[in-house]
């Protein structure tokens, strides 16, 4: 696996356990709004775009989506976003990664601006060669997009020598759509069963076995 000489991860699940600000932030706004949801249906929600596991897992569209965004982000830009811990073994991981020459790129569907704050104040950016997120309105949202975006900043003409690092199918299916290999982890929050259902080439058990592997 040393063919591949960038490496993209995602953020929430992969880098991070970001479930209990996720969580309780996503809890506020559907109360706030009244919108019934079950503790499987928040479990589900970390991970994909908002918009989407808005529609897909509880079956809400139209206007009511932007409101439960912007209620969702109020409390998330002050408090849920410090709500984390980063994996044991993720930032010896990074090190690993970047003292063997790896350019390392983050690639998730959080938007950047809560994507910047997160990795500077986890002291992790110092790792990476470029940050991307989606945008904060529609123009950059799914995870093909954030991985094109990615490539494109990063003027990347190989994408066999790109390996996407994630923990969900919505990381596998970007990295498929966009033509670059992926690698499921877990110790996120998706399982075996579903990422080899969405055609991960590699599984990682540990972040130490991740680096084993792409430096093999």
């Amino acid at each position: 696996m040393s063919a591949y000489d960038t490496v993209f991860f995602d953020l929430d699940g992969t880098i991070t356990d970001s479930k209990p600000g996720i969580v309780r932030c996503i809890k506020i706004a559907l109360d706030a709004k009244g919108i019934p949801y079950t503790e499987a249906q928040l479990d589900m929600m970390v991970g994909p775009p908002f918009r989407v596991s808005m529609r897909e897992i509880l079956g809400v569209d139209g206007p009511v989506i932007e409101e439960l965004i912007k209620l969702y982000r109020a409390e998330y830009e002050v408090h849920g976003w410090k709500e984390c811990s980063v994996y044991d073994g993720v930032e010896e991981l990074f090190a690993r990664l970047k003292a063997a020459g790896k350019k390392l790129a983050l690639a998730t569907s959080k938007p950047l601006r809560f994507a910047f704050k997160m990795m500077e104040e986890l002291n992790l950016a110092k790792y990476f060669d470029f940050i991307g997120g989606a945008a904060s309105d529609t123009s950059r949202e799914s995870k093909v997009e954030v991985i094109e975006y990615v490539i494109e900043n990063m003027a990347l003409k190989e994408r066999e020598s790109i390996l996407m690092v994630g923990d969900r199918l919505y990381d596998a299916d970007g990295a498929a759509l966009a033509h670059v290999d992926c690698a499921g982890v877990l110790w996120g929050y998706g399982s075996r069963e579903e990422l080899l259902s969405h055609g991960v080439k590699y599984l990682f058990a540990t972040p130490r076995e991740a680096g084993d592997l792409i430096l093999g």
